[in-house]
């Protein structure tokens, strides 16, 4: 058992190990080097203590709540966590929004001790407990949990990036025990679920808005016609002169200064009323959120049983219910009565203090949701689900890219709802059809049934099945089946050649080829049955490079020799699976075209993506005395940059280049060396020629000898370069050719360089200014003009970000973004 953390304070000590040393096979290629544990205090008399620890920080910084930084956690993991209560008699608890993940967590000694395993399963990103002391709210703290199959900061970004491209709320949930980070997004109405999550994000700062305007309404003036004694006339107005004039009202009559009038005469006095139009929208927009609510709940009331996350839902919405109804009866609200006309507009609902914020926050229900941002939590679908659709997405554009568009696109954007979940829809339904030629079609289906009880005695399920029709020749399909789960023991590797899916997954495909089978209408006999599926090939997530030895594995082999096998497929890597389906949509399924050698432009294209996780420091010289810090930094091997808590790559810089400036000759990046290590010291530790200006918290790097780069990165008219330095990654280091592309940190911004620069198009990078990246969802800075002044650039999970002159702003991912270019 591992100590990963411990929180010590006054108040309790939480300890967190992982159980088993080796519980997981860690195959991303870039693994994070510090993972997350933000810590959020809720009680002011809250004290740390010296035993605080984090595996993997500096001692100096484990204490330090203010960092955010921790030892990274892992999907599919189990871990223990301890939470013992510091004074005798002292309840612990701890909650998180999720109730099946504190479900294996139990209570000892009077509730003063809660102990149990927590395992994340397939649900990645970050994820809130909260501690509470004899009932009361004491600290959060967040932590981070990371996926070992996949690369989190590319492959995992892209995957959620091309299930957003079908419909963006099929890429998460409602309730999850981890979350990812998003912002609203104007591009279109939102869904329930969407609109769920947006009127909790808001709903207190809706409450507050709301009391603010019950507090310090404001009233209007309103005109009713009353009969009045003429005593009690206080105002007269052309309206009462007239009807004195008349002799109209009602009564006897009376003199009065010579004139005959009657005892009682109607007027319209001003009075203060309530029942204005901003209280009467404000009113309609809280009963349609009541009665939005009620739809959400009615589809949990109709279930007899619920699961517990589905009865947590079902509570929170009747929460929601509950404070929409003491809103609708504060007495602005209650008070007004009727709908405002269409289209109203007013001044004071958006200006007016309370009003103004009531009204933004009921127009932000308006907007749907994107999985990128740092406003909003938005759980998102277990990793195994996500998998699942990217492949089948994936099979359908490797396909629509050998044989255009499908003849029936809108099939693959049909989803069920469940709740407050959406999936894609299953079966024959769910399929999408190709014309490969004047007699071939090709199908493909995602989870089509078998239960044919003429044809099958079992019913079979396969995730994706890829149809051949073509005329003279019998049907003949492809299953291809998303696992993912991979066996990376010694004896697996041994018998496969290679890790892999389990061996079950395999036995499923066998189960596939034979189970599944059609009717053969050309035999005399009407029950003829005949095998369809010629190959059947478990889809799972890893990360092999083309001169790896996969394709000597049995794995890859038995595709041929026997019809199954498996295939590694992840954004990063879909040349197996497109090599796969070619062969048969090229030359048909009775024969199997012989496996293509990778070539050299494949190996490198493996090392630049490799590279695009690591991080690259562009250091900057002082000034006064430049030449003097190069001398000092090549005889030291050191660099030293201030520690910024809000900068997590200076925790695993890979190589630190050095900016030469134009006062020691042609300005550019000339000078590399590798990190060899790293510590945080005082300023006042660095013995350098220079006095310091200040003593402040820094970063030294240890570095290997400095060494000239291979190629310098020389310095335009167009570029520049900060005093501070400049952040980049190995990617960008060693395929600049000039400082402003060094700024292209990325690999799908680089992809798209190097197509800018095949098709000879016309472009100018310019870069916005910098910003902090997010670990979770680095962005490009870097924007690509095209002469006819459209622009676009890398905007993490959602694609690349299209702004033309003249429309509506798109996300495309980086293979739609082409085919529209190419249009």
């Amino acid at each position: 058992m591992k100590h990963l953390f411990r929180i010590a304070t006054n108040r309790f000590t939480l300890d967190w190990h992982r159980v088993r040393e080796n519980e997981h096979a860690v195959l991303a290629q870039s693994m994070p080097v510090m993972g997350r544990l933000r810590l959020v205090p809720h009680d002011d008399g809250l004290q740390w203590r010296d035993l605080m620890m984090r595996n993997g920080v500096p001692d100096a910084l484990a204490s330090d709540a203010s960092d955010p930084n921790g030892p990274p956690l892992y999907e599919q993991t189990e871990y223990q966590l301890y939470l013992r209560g510091a004074n005798d008699g002292d309840t612990v608890e701890i909650r998180h929004r999720d109730p099946v993940i504190t479900r294996a967590l139990n209570s000892q000694e009077n509730g003063r001790v809660v102990h149990g395993s927590v395992n994340f399963r397939g649900q990645i990103g970050r994820s809130l407990f909260s501690i509470y002391v004899n009932g009361n709210r004491t600290l959060d703290f967040e932590v981070e949990v990371f996926p070992t199959k996949i690369d989190y900061e590319s492959d995992y970004q892209e995957i959620v990036a091309d299930v957003q491209s079908i419909l963006t709320n099929l890429a998460y949930e409602y309730l999850r025990s981890t979350h990812q980070m998003g912002k609203r997004s104007r591009d279109r109405p939102p869904s329930q679920l969407e609109w769920l999550i947006l009127i909790e994000h808001i709903f207190d700062d809706l409450d507050e808005a709301m009391n603010h305007i019950a507090q310090r309404p404001t009233r209007g003036l309103v005109r009713r016609e009353r009969t009045t004694q003429l005593e009690r006339i206080r105002r007269v107005d052309s309206r009462v002169r007239s009807q004195v004039r008349r002799g109209r009202g009602k009564g006897a009559l009376v003199r009065l200064d010579g004139f005959s009038l009657r005892e009682q005469i109607t007027e319209r006095p001003a009075e203060l009323t309530l029942d204005t139009m901003e209280h009467r929208w404000l009113r309609n927009q809280l009963v349609d959120i009541q009665r939005t609510l009620g739809q959400i709940a009615n589809i949990y009331d109709c279930e007899a049983e619920l699961s517990s996350r589905r009865k947590r839902t079902s509570e929170g919405i009747t929460r929601l219910k509950s404070r929409v109804s003491r809103l609708l009866n504060l007495e602005p609200i209650k008070e007004a009565e009727g709908d405002p006309p269409m289209g109203f507009a007013s001044l004071q609902l958006v200006s007016a203090p309370g009003y103004r914020e009531a009204y933004r926050l009921l127009m932000f229900l308006k907007m749907g949701l994107r999985l990128e941002g740092d406003l909003i939590q938005l759980a998102v679908k277990d990793l195994e689900v996500l998998y699942e659709y990217w492949t089948y997405l994936t099979v359908v554009r490797i396909i629509q890219d050998e044989h255009g568009p499908p003849q029936n696109l809108e099939s693959l954007f049909r989803v069920r709802s469940s709740g407050l979940s959406v999936q894609l829809k299953q079966g024959e339904t769910q399929q999408v059809a190709f014309a490969a030629g004047k007699h071939r079609k090709i199908r493909v289906k995602y989870n089509p049934q078998f239960a044919n009880q003429d044809t099958t005695l079992i019913p079979q399920k396969p995730d994706i099945l890829i149809r051949f029709e073509e005329d003279g020749w019998p049907i003949i399909q492809l299953v291809a089946d998303a696992k993912y789960r991979i066996d990376a023991t010694d004896k697996y590797r041994q018998q496969f050649k290679s890790f892999g899916p389990p061996a079950d997954a395999i036995n499923v495909l066998h189960r596939y080829r034979d189970a599944i089978l059609e009717i053969d209408q050309t035999e005399s006999d009407a029950l003829g049955l005949k095998r369809s599926v010629v190959q059947a090939a478990a889809l799972f997530p890893m990360n092999l490079s083309p001169d790896s030895d996969f394709r000597d594995s049995r794995l890859w082999q038995s595709l041929e020799r026997l019809g199954v096998g498996a295939i590694p497929v992840l954004p990063s890597n879909t040349a197996f699976l497109k090599e796969w389906l070619l062969s048969a949509v090229r030359q048909g399924g009775w024969s199997m075209a012989d496996r293509a050698i990778a070539n050299s432009a494949d190996e490198r294209s493996r090392d630049w993506r490799i590279a695009a996780s690591e991080a690259v420091l562009i250091g900057t010289l002082r000034s006064p005395g430049t030449q003097e810090h190069l001398d000092w930094i090549m005889s030291e091997r050191v660099y030293y940059q201030p520690y910024a808590k809000t900068q997590p790559r200076q925790h695993h810089v890979n190589q630190v280049a050095i900016y030469t400036p134009a006062s020691l000759g042609n300005p550019g990046i000339r000078h590399v060396a590798d990190v060899r290590s790293f510590e945080f010291v005082d300023r006042t530790e660095i013995a350098t020629p220079w006095q310091p200006r200040r003593n402040e918290p820094m970063v030294l790097y240890r570095l290997s000898p400095i060494r000239p780069m291979n190629r310098e990165i020389k310095f335009t008219s167009q570029d520049y370069m900060p005093p501070q330095g400049r952040w980049t990654t190995r990617l960008g280091l060693e395929r600049a050719r000039s400082v402003s592309e060094v700024a292209l940190e990325t690999e799908p911004e680089w992809r798209l360089l190097e197509w800018l620069h095949a098709t000879k198009k016309t472009f100018s990078i310019r870069l916005a200014s910098a910003r902090s990246q997010d670990a979770q969802n680095p962005r490009g800075r870097a924007w690509f003009h095209f002469e006819s002044g459209d622009r676009v650039r890398f905007d993490g999970k959602n694609g690349f970000l299209w702004r033309p002159v003249e429309g509506t702003e798109r996300y495309f991912s980086l293979r739609d973004f082409i085919q529209h270019q190419e249009a």
